[in-house]
């Protein structure tokens, strides 16, 4: 009887572990139906530190559903340089508490491009920069995540509150060389997506 109860009773402690730590995701963009609104900002083509050439959607990987979007760039080594996309649209995330989207480099990629996600927010269209780059592992997926909840330090130069969840303007997504590596050739973006 006392084993028929602790079993029981592991069961349950599993379960509703797991229901209670169960992430819900909200899937923002997975370029199912094309570019679904992300580009190529016009300012920066005209900078010579960005370097994405062209985007377009790709079969080719994926890390949710068939599609991602394929960034074209041309990483010159020697200097930092960054290739971005991003969308314009107005979000509401105040009940997330995760922002998080899947980058993808092939296998023959060198080394050392990291990644960021950058938010323009509020009235004043404030640019607000991940606080820290990730480093890209090339052949494999790599999550680019940040805290969304009141207080998190995973932004730069900016205090998170309920207002900054609330009304965002912007998502970008940048690719970085930070000196090195030279690497001409796609980086694919997909499964953006919020977190509660």
């Amino acid at each position: 009887m006392i084993r028929k109860c602790l079993a029981v009773t592991a069961v349950l402690s599993f379960v509703l572990t797991g229901t209670l730590f169960a992430a819900e995701e909200t899937v923002l963009f997975s370029f199912e139906r094309g570019t679904e609104g992300w580009e190529i900002p016009d300012w920066a083509y005209e900078k010579p530190d960005h370097v994405q050439e062209s985007i377009a959607i790709s079969e080719e990987f994926a890390s949710h559903g068939s599609n991602s979007l394929e960034v074209q760039a041309a990483f010159p080594g020697r200097r930092w340089t960054g290739a971005m996309v991003e969308t314009m649209q107005y979000f509401d995330w105040s009940d997330y508490s995760e922002l998080a989207c899947d980058i993808y480099l092939p296998a023959d990629a060198p080394a050392g491009l990291k990644g960021k996600i950058i938010l323009t927010v509020g009235d004043n269209w404030q640019w607000v920069e991940m606080s820290r780059t990730i480093d890209i592992v090339p052949g494999e997926w790599t999550t680019l995540a940040a805290d969304l909840t009141p207080g998190s330090i995973d932004w730069r130069r900016i205090q998170v509150d309920d207002s900054f969840r609330a009304d965002v303007r912007k998502i970008s997504v940048r690719v970085e060389s930070p000196n090195h590596p030279e690497y001409e050739g796609p980086f694919f973006l997909d499964n953006v997506r919020v977190i509660r």
